[in-house]
């Protein structure tokens, strides 16, 4: 089936379109790009959503079906649906080019639930532009953009959170402030988004109050706890996580299985090795992963042994 024909079935809104259809839209040369462009920004805001909710559903199921240069142009939508599932799609998706876009949505009067999606995906440039994996100068452009909106008390809280967590990874003073001043909030999902910063911050100097916070009544910090020392990836909080395994909360009970993944060393290992003997069909696969991670972490070169 050609381009054309998908084409003239986007245009039908009464036409449905089959994943074999929309596997067209994959790898669309310039050319195509600009017809696709030419019908796109003509279809009413119901039809790009059914078609843009389709792609990022078969691009999930599919790791060979690209559609980068289809999300990227749904940026420009008016439809804040449409953009928020744009965002979705372009998740694992690291081309610096989407960057001023994204900025264009997070500095845009959307609604608070887009712009925070759109602080949420620029997280992923701090972390590349830590890791000197893309330009300076795009690095700085994500930087300012994040810490603006942090600076702005007007600025809707969702906002701001999401933007204190992406923007954690460059961890400067002003960062270290601000994750401070939200951690000593009395707003509760302030709090949860500092200690997810502390994490993305690769300070280990976090550990003394994530330690505490493992401590926590609240699941939901537990959780966001758990995942943060993952993140700052040091052995020595292991002891700390290894009583998570018996949590009453179930996902509580994963989030500290996958940081023992990740923070790695002996104790960690047993205790992976204990869940995988005496835990649920779902607490064992997660800690046959995790101590997978741990034997990558240790010999990438090796191959994964089971236990």
């Amino acid at each position: 089936m050609s381009l054309q024909h998908f084409l003239d079935i986007l245009v039908n809104p009464s036409a449905e379109f089959t994943h074999a259809e929309m596997a067209e839209l994959t790898d669309l040369s310039p050319s195509e790009l600009g017809a696709f462009a030419k019908v796109w920004f003509g279809l009413p805001a119901p039809r790009q959503c059914q078609l843009i909710s389709s792609l990022v559903g078969l691009a999930e199921d599919n790791a060979e079906m690209d559609f980068f240069s289809i999300f990227k142009i749904c940026l420009k939508s008016d439809s804040e649906e449409v953009l928020s599932k744009a965002m979705e799609g372009l998740w694992e998706y690291e081309d610096r080019s989407t960057i001023p876009a994204l900025v264009q949505v997070l500095q845009s009067k959307k609604s608070p639930e887009v712009r925070a999606a759109a602080a949420n995906a620029l997280g992923k440039f701090a972390t590349l532009a830590q890791d000197g994996k893309i330009l300076a100068k795009d690095g700085n452009l994500v930087r300012d953009s994040l810490m603006k909106v942090l600076q702005d008390a007007s600025e809707h809280l969702e906002v701001r959170r999401r933007s204190l967590e992406a923007v954690a990874p460059f961890n400067g003073g002003e960062v270290r402030k601000f994750v401070q001043w939200a951690y000593k909030s009395q707003e509760p999902k302030l709090k949860s988004s500092a200690i997810f910063a502390m994490g993305r911050t690769g300070e280990t100097s976090w550990l003394s109050v994530l330690i505490k916070e493992l401590q926590s009544r609240e699941p939901v910090v537990r959780y966001e706890t758990a995942q943060a020392c993952g993140e700052l990836g040091d052995d020595a909080v292991a002891p700390h996580l290894i009583p998570l395994l018996h949590d009453d909360d179930y996902q509580v009970q994963l989030a500290g299985i996958s940081s023992l993944g990740k923070v790695g060393g002996p104790l960690a290992k047993r205790a992976l090795l204990r869940c995988i003997k005496e835990g649920d069909a779902t607490l064992e696969e997660a800690a046959r992963a995790a101590l997978e991670n741990i034997e990558f972490l240790e010999d990438p070169m090796a191959f994964p042994s089971e236990p």
